[in-house]
């Protein structure tokens, strides 16, 4: 079997109400899908976020394309190699992300060439459902609105909620304090900093959320300083999760050496594929640190990817992190639908979704229309979109 093309859709898919963070205000996730075509009949999709910019990420994966057009797709770590050979060492986070949707598609290919789920090729299913946490997007910063999104998480089956942090410290704490109120110590409250503080301030402001009972604090300083993350860790009670500490692979071993981190945050497209996700797997499994899979702008197939590694993995596992609770189509046919905060993992051959084509030709038309969404976009209280757009198509 031989690689023959490869085709790259970009699609802009609303968010029903945005995510609000410290760096800014998004309105929907602007991807890049993929789709790798083989002389045998055999199609393979795989997805990469556009971040920061639509236009480099595309420009990633053309520059990717050749390494495999022509090649055996079963001979996924043959490219993965090629691909740092030839050069994405030096742009790693770029290179990372197109690797990972092309190889994600490679697995899609494998499945489907042998006629078994993805999971099977890491060793098989350990569970048949991935937990995930409810994403409390709380646009408004206040208590109320705080409230009422996690009572909808946990009255939904969700067993951890989430919530962005790092703008002002009282109405942080003020919001966490009300999520704890309004679940209850049954449901895990997590907050993300996102690098929001220097050393100095996170003492200070972990001892303050100690007091909320959280599960862990993700990112609470710069994501180059590992020694400073090993150094507040020391200091602290509150458990600390490492994401862009440990977004590539190097790093993961790095910070688990340094005890730096309680947690590692990380996910397939910042590590460059599916195997160098479960490679980490596997050193956080050994080290006894538990691995939270990062949603970097996943639409359905990297969710439903990453899924297939996750269900190897022994339970009890952390909610793992996803957008699908506020976007308005995950571009798959069939809708991926929680199951008491938890994905069922597809058992069909490769990947075992497939794309919506109509939906896919819709978000493609609203990309042409309107453009990219901007990651690190202002706070503004409208959306560049038509508020239909923002509305369920499912």
């Amino acid at each position: 079997m031989r690689v023959t093309g490869v085709d790259i859709h970009t699609v802009s898919v609303p968010f029903t109400h945005p995510e609000t963070w410290r760096f800014g205000r998004m309105w929907g996730l602007t991807n890049a899908i993929v789709e790798v075509h083989t002389d045998e009949g055999i199609t393979g999709i795989g997805e990469v976020p556009g971040s920061p910019l639509i236009a480099l990420v595309r420009e990633a994966l053309e520059a990717t394309v050749p390494w495999i057009v022509g090649e055996d797709p079963l001979r996924i770590n043959q490219f993965l190699q090629r691909a740092q050979d030839r050069g994405w060492h030096h742009y790693p986070y770029l290179g990372n992300g197109a690797t990972a949707a092309i190889e994600m598609a490679l697995w899609d290919i494998c499945g489907k060439a042998y006629g078994c789920p993805v999971y099977q090729f890491f060793g098989g299913l350990d569970t048949e459902r991935v937990p995930f946490y409810w994403f409390v997007g709380v646009d408004d910063r206040t208590a109320a609105t705080a409230r009422a999104q996690a009572a909808e998480g946990a009255g939904r089956g969700f067993e951890t909620v989430y919530i962005k942090i790092g703008f002002d410290l009282e109405n942080d704490l003020a919001l966490a304090r009300a999520i704890r109120e309004e679940v209850g110590d049954a449901v895990a409250v997590r907050v993300d900093a996102n690098e929001a503080w220097s050393v100095f301030e996170a003492v200070d402001a972990l001892q303050r959320f100690e007091q909320v009972g959280v599960e862990f604090v993700e990112q609470p300083i710069d994501m180059h300083d590992i020694a400073g993350l090993a150094n507040l860790r020391a200091k602290s009670r509150v458990r600390i999760g490492a994401n862009q500490s440990a977004w590539l692979p190097w790093q993961v071993p790095e910070v688990i050496r340094q005890q730096a981190a309680d947690v590692i945050v990380t996910d397939p497209h910042q590590l460059g594929g599916l195997v160098p996700f479960h490679n980490a797997a596997a050193a956080c499994q050994a080290a006894g640190v538990p691995i939270c899979k990062h949603a970097f702008a996943d639409l359905g197939i990297t969710t439903i990817a990453a899924s297939h590694v996750l269900a190897t993995l022994p339970l009890p596992q952390l909610g793992h992190q996803q957008f699908l609770t506020f976007l308005v189509h995950d571009l798959l046919e069939e809708k991926i639908e929680f199951v008491d905060g938890a994905i069922p993992v597809p058992n069909g051959p490769g990947l075992g979704i497939e794309l919506d084509r109509e939906a896919l030709k819709f978000y493609e038309g609203i990309y042409e229309q309107y453009g990219e969404f901007e990651g690190y976009g202002p706070v503004t209280p409208e959306s560049p979109l038509p508020a239909d757009l923002h509305v369920s198509r499912r």
